[in-house]
């Protein structure tokens, strides 16, 4: 058992907010048309979570996510936003068991780089 993974009294596992931000961000890699990630701008939203590209919100057994990222010169925005949004919620509810009630998605930037610098630069 590791520090991210617990067992409560009543013997059920506690998933950390960590574990969960890194199954929606290997989820994410996967999408057409993302080119990276992104911290959330300061000032942007206030609370915790400042300067993460994936804010995890998790009570109970409901969980929400915001993803922060940059997508890739020439792609439809709306449709690697839906992309990325069914990735993650798909991918956090097989691996958690827990119920994502929304994913949201914000598009901090576009890369106009040419498809071998994006490469280099991964």
């Amino acid at each position: 058992m590791t520090a991210n993974e617990r067992t409560a009294e009543n013997g059920e596992i506690i998933i950390s907010d960590e574990v969960i931000a890194s199954i929606a961000a290997n989820a994410v890699k996967d999408v057409e048309g993302f080119s990276g990630f992104s911290a959330k701008a300061p000032g942007l939203l206030s609370g915790a979570g400042t300067g993460k590209s994936v804010k995890v919100t998790s009570i109970d057994n409901d969980v929400r996510l915001h993803i922060y990222i940059r997508v890739k010169n020439g792609t439809n925005i709306q449709t690697v936003s839906t992309a990325v949004q069914r990735s993650v919620k798909n991918a956090v509810q097989s691996m958690t068991g827990k119920v994502v009630s929304k994913v949201s998605v914000s598009i901090q930037g576009i890369d106009f780089s040419a498809p071998n610098e994006l490469k280099a630069n991964s």
